[in-house]
């Protein structure tokens, strides 16, 4: 408890009875007396002093026959307005002459004024009043406002269930007490009276204002606060000592005036401050901070004591709350610094009560170097910069729960802070304060940064480790490197580690680190994050991924490869040739896998892939060839593919022979010579027609292979990719089955029989006559064929030259039937005639065509030729 306000005696054994007082500040103090004389006395209080000097400046005994039961002053009005003998009263506030009487409120036994403060605009420096007043004539609530030097009715007359004892504005409602329950009324048209609760023991209802939009009502001793529609808004009301008489609210106090005492309370926190003796107060005045008490003939001035006074009382023991809303109050230029050191102060003691997370929410409304709030927990700041730090008071040593719970409350206010820095545009932080006098402040955006993430790190340590791999994927990292590697490797955190790494671009570290996680433990998820990491480097760290790779391919060859295969961006930019040169040092089986997926998933023409994917599938099926070629008896050895080879030969085989068919990119004239002649023969015979050499080609299938049915497939082929070009390839594979010996031997690669195959040239000439130019087939066949033999050929011939012939005839009667259509057509055009007279005109332009160029449409308008370019224009 402190001394907050002091009793100063004013008036003292008055010889008339007290029944009511006013008084408007530290000026005037107007008392009414049982008999109805007014007293007026001017109060002058000396600076520094607890002396009151007081002189009557006017006694007015005519002033009413009866009692004054109520004062109102309004200096804003200049009137004074009372209640006495039934009559409301309007006065003078300087000379006292009777202003009005409000006649409707004859019989009124109390009445409450409200005075409302509008603000208008920022060119008037001060507000606008209007003044409210509430009558209770028997049970009836009569309103009204003042206007033009009188009280003018503002509301209809609202009826109630008796008359009230208490009654107080609040806003546009009026709270009324009666004996037994406490009401309230909103002024919104509907008028409804709403029951709020039992005023208790007590049959004398206390009603006291508590700002502008809330109320006290007095439950006996306890203190029930209410808005203006009449909602409880304090869940935990307190209690006073006794029933007070009336209550008072000056911010941050409460004044309750007891029989025998004043008390004097804090709403927020719930506090007795100070308790003054006072012998039967019975009523209570007040005007801004000046309060007049008086019993039936003693009157007290209840006077704050000095704020700063109070404040140093407070600090000292450690009332930093009710400090604070002190501090707020006063209007001297060191108020914005008293308010940051008691905030400050406020927050540090919360802090040494455990109350981690009230305290850093206070830290985070201020302006507080966040390096020293994270000085208050031990192990996160070095320990030589911790120990310079200063501090209010000692910290308290946390451990266990305390210590989890502190920590999880730093982790959301460094979440915080480091959200607001973030955002700030300059390096240089604003100002920070420190947290004691001579501690150094950070002032670098960056430095900051570096801290609160390094803090950051080592709280989700201790409290929850699952954050610690987001903390370090975020997008703006700054955690110290050397303080985040050591507590990671303290915590045996690899995985974290690493990402650390490789968030700061550490690469080399992280993927030492994988290798020995993944030689440690040949477990597939170690090799997988390895790949994973090497594939997002990019062709910027093309070095480290050669470095590392050769030891995951050779671990797992397949899944390895997928750090130059990924689908995505960074793999994709990896310079192609490179990585090919790369996997030839390792191993042929990669390189063939590689360009499969250069070629066949991403689509690459290069010619060179294609070609070293045609010469990888050869070197291959040569190699497994050779191991088949050992593996059988001598002579059993087959040139074409047989379903005793084994199976990857023949895999390897088909798939070189689709490419070779298939692919339009590879150079067939430059890999060809590395095919060797007496083994790949098929694949020669693809090569060779690649080139133009289709003699050749048709010369392996047909004397090679010994398939006489590819070779026709391969004329097919040949003829349907470019029937005019390679009009003439049957008859080339006619030859080499009439007259081998017209071919000769030389360039085919491949030794011609002696003899003729008559029966495969008359199945080729049968089955492919349209293909076939008649005439240089006929010449081909030997003097020795019958005409039997070739009847179906010639028939055929005869038919199709047949059908062209009447194809044609049809052709040609029908261009002469258009012929003589266009004539007849040409001869009615011209058979129209178009005069052009003298007073002709362009529908267009509406001038004379004369003897300009014109144009006729075929609906014989005219129109000038340069109006009728213009699209737009069509004619009528």
């Amino acid at each position: 408890m402190h001394d907050a306000y002091e009793a100063i005696d004013v008036l003292k054994r008055l010889p008339l009875a007290i029944e009511s007082i006013a008084n408007r500040g530290h000026v005037t103090l107007l008392v009414g007396t049982k008999p109805g004389h007014l007293l007026v006395y001017n109060v002058k209080r000396k600076m520094g002093t607890s002396h009151i000097d007081i002189d009557l400046e006017r006694s007015n005994r005519s002033f009413s026959r009866k009692p004054i039961q109520q004062l109102y002053v309004s200096p804003e009005f200049k009137i004074l307005v009372s209640l006495s003998d039934g009559v409301v009263s309007v006065h003078d506030l300087h000379s006292y002459q009777l202003i009005s009487v409000i006649q409707r409120a004859k019989g009124a036994t109390l009445f409450s004024a409200d005075l409302e403060v509008f603000e208008l605009n920022f060119i008037f420096k001060h507000g606008a009043y209007a003044l409210r007043l509430c009558i209770v004539v028997r049970r009836k609530l009569q309103i009204y406002f003042w206007k033009h030097r009188d009280f003018i009715e503002l509301h209809n007359d609202i009826t109630l269930p008796e008359p009230p004892k208490a009654m107080a504005w609040c806003k546009d409602s009026i709270c009324m007490g009666f004996k037994r329950e406490f009401y309230i009324v909103k002024l919104d048209g509907n008028d409804a009276i709403r029951e709020l609760f039992p005023t208790g023991k007590s049959m004398e209802p206390v009603i006291g204002k508590l700002g502008v939009d809330q109320l006290i009502l007095l439950k006996d001793e306890t203190s029930v606060f209410i808005d203006s529609e009449g909602e409880v808004t304090n869940k935990n009301p307190f209690t006073w000592s006794d029933n007070p008489v009336a209550v008072e609210y000056y911010a941050p106090y409460l004044l309750g005036i007891l029989p025998k005492y004043i008390e004097v309370r804090t709403v927020e926190p719930k506090r007795l401050i100070q308790s003054i003796d006072m012998m039967k107060p019975r009523v209570v005045a007040s005007w801004r901070n000046w309060t007049f008490v008086a019993s039936t003939n003693h009157i007290w001035s209840i006077g704050q004591i000095a704020v700063e006074k109070q404040i140093e009382q407070l600090t000292a023991g450690k009332e930093y709350e009710i400090a604070l809303q002190l501090a707020k109050s006063c209007t001297d230029e060191d108020r914005s610094k008293r308010i940051q050191h008691i905030h400050t102060l406020l927050a540090f003691e919360q802090f040494c009560r455990l109350q981690f997370a009230e305290s850093l929410a206070t830290f985070a409304n201020l302006s507080v170097d966040a390096v020293q709030v994270i000085g208050l927990f031990p192990d996160l700041l070095p320990t030589d910069y911790r120990k310079g730090l200063k501090y209010p008071g000692e910290i308290p040593t946390l451990k266990n729960d305390d210590l989890e719970r502190g920590l999880l409350a730093l982790s959301d206010f460094l979440m915080q802070k480091r959200n607001e820095t973030l955002v700030l545009d300059q390096q240089k932080l604003p100002e920070v304060y420190p947290m004691m006098g001579g501690n150094t402040t950070v002032v670098l955006k960056r430095q900051l940064l570096q801290i609160i993430d390094t803090t950051l790190l080592k709280c989700y340590l201790k409290t929850n480790d699952a954050l610690v791999a987001p903390l370090l994927r975020l997008p703006h990292n700054n955690c110290h490197v050397e303080e985040a590697e050591k507590v990671l490797k303290k915590a045996n955190k690899q995985r974290e580690l690493i990402e650390l790494y490789r968030k700061k671009g550490l690469h080399r570290k992280a993927l030492h680190l994988l290798l020995q996680e993944s030689k440690k433990s040949k477990n597939e998820e170690n090799q997988e994050n390895m790949i994973e990491y090497l594939q997002h480097l990019g062709k910027k760290h093309l070095d480290l991924i050669f470095t590392f790779a050769p030891e995951i391919l050779k671990l797992n060859p397949i899944e390895g490869l997928k750090i130059f295969t990924a689908d995505l961006a960074e793999v994709d930019s990896l310079p192609r040739k490179k990585v090919l040169d790369f996997l030839s040092d390792i191993s042929p089986k990669l390189v063939m896998a590689y360009l499969e997926h250069v070629i066949y998933e991403w689509y690459d023409t290069t010619t060179e892939f294609h070609n070293r994917l045609a010469t990888s599938y050869k070197d291959t099926v040569l190699e497994l060839l050779n191991k088949y070629e050992q593996s059988i008896p001598e002579g059993k050895f087959s040139l074409t593919i047989s379903y005793q080879c084994p199976v990857e030969l023949q895999e390897t085989r088909n798939k070189l022979i689709s490419f070779l068919e298939i692919s339009m990119h590879y150079q067939p004239e430059r890999i060809l010579p590395d095919f060797p002649q007496k083994k790949l023969i098929e694949e020669r015979a693809i090569l060779l027609g690649r080139s133009g050499k289709y003699q050749q080609a048709l010369a392996l299938y047909a004397y090679a292979l010994h398939d006489l049915p590819r070779a026709e497939q391969y004329c097919c082929k040949l003829y349907d990719q470019d029937p005019k070009a390679n009009k003439d390839v049957f008859i080339y594979l006619l030859k080499m089955y009439l007259t081998p010996e017209s071919l000769g031997n030389d360039g085919l690669g491949v030794e011609c029989p002696t003899s003729i195959n008559l029966h495969a040239a008359l199945r080729v000439m049968y089955v492919h006559v349209n293909r076939i130019e008649a005439s240089k087939a006929l010449e081909l066949l030997p003097d020795s064929v019958r005409a039997t033999d070739i009847h179906v050929f010639i028939g055929k011939v005869l038919e199709k030259q047949s059908e062209v012939k009447h194809k044609l005839q049809v052709l040609n009667s029908l261009m002469l039937s258009e012929s003589q259509q266009v004539h007849e057509q040409r001869i009615y055009h011209e058979s129209n005639k178009c005069k052009i007279t003298e007073e002709r005109t362009c529908p267009v332009c509406r001038k004379k065509i004369g003897v300009s160029a014109f144009a006729r449409f075929p609906n014989d308008v005219v129109l000038h030729y340069f109006c009728c370019k213009d699209k737009n224009i069509k004619p009528i």
